[in-house]
């Protein structure tokens, strides 16, 4: 993520969750491929669940305190590695479930990135 100017933040924060996005489209997709493969547990992206409990419990006070730890606060480091976690068998509905939600969130995403884009255009060009 970019420390630099609040803009690229913004941008570097909806980057990084497009390609969460564009993660979990793979996993659901293998997923869905192997539904019919005997002993294939279905798959996923723990990062996402990991976060979302950080976030409702306020825990996220992770320090690394060894060089061979993941950085905590690095997003980057945590999604070149995402780590999977084995589900169970492959359930259909909840496989198509996971794929609309992922898909309506990253078109939410590409549209707010647009409209960010759009405000900084107009703010360019003096509100013309």
């Amino acid at each position: 993520m970019a420390q630099g100017h609040p803009i690229d933040r913004t941008v570097s924060l909806m980057q990084d969750r497009l390609n969460l996005n564009a993660l979990t489209q793979k996993v659901v997709a293998a997923n869905l491929a192997n539904i019919n493969t005997p002993r294939y547990v279905a798959k996923r992206l723990s990062f996402e669940d990991m976060l979302k409990e950080s976030l409702e419990e306020n825990a996220l006070s992770l320090v690394k305190t060894s060089a061979g730890h993941r950085d905590p606060t690095s997003v980057e480091e945590i999604m070149r590695e995402p780590e999977m976690v084995e589900v169970g068998p492959v359930d259909l509905d909840a496989e198509m479930v996971l794929l609309a939600h992922n898909s309506v969130e990253y078109q939410f995403i590409l549209t707010m990135l647009n409209k960010k884009f759009s405000l900084l255009r107009t703010a360019i060009e003096g509100g013309r």
